[in-house]
């Protein structure tokens, strides 16, 4: 294919597109960063349930609802 008609050649077009791919991650990065930031302001101050070896707790089995087998 001849990119020449549109102005650069291929290596240009690449080069281009590789520059951008760091600005890409930061961008990423960024983003990552202030979601987790939002969301451990969100959770700050809540309680933590910790549970002891023998605790009864409640055990929900998601794939064995799923299965028909089991429902009958």
């Amino acid at each position: 294919m001849d990119y020449r008609r549109y102005g650069d050649s291929i290596m240009k077009r690449l080069l281009k597109i590789t520059e951008r791919v760091s600005q890409l991650r930061k961008a990423a990065r960024r983003a990552i960063w202030k979601s987790q930031v939002k969301l451990n302001r969100k959770f700050e101050g809540m309680k933590i349930q910790e549970f002891q070896k023998g605790d009864l707790v409640w055990y929900f089995d998601k794939l064995a609802i799923m299965w028909h087998d089991t429902k009958f």
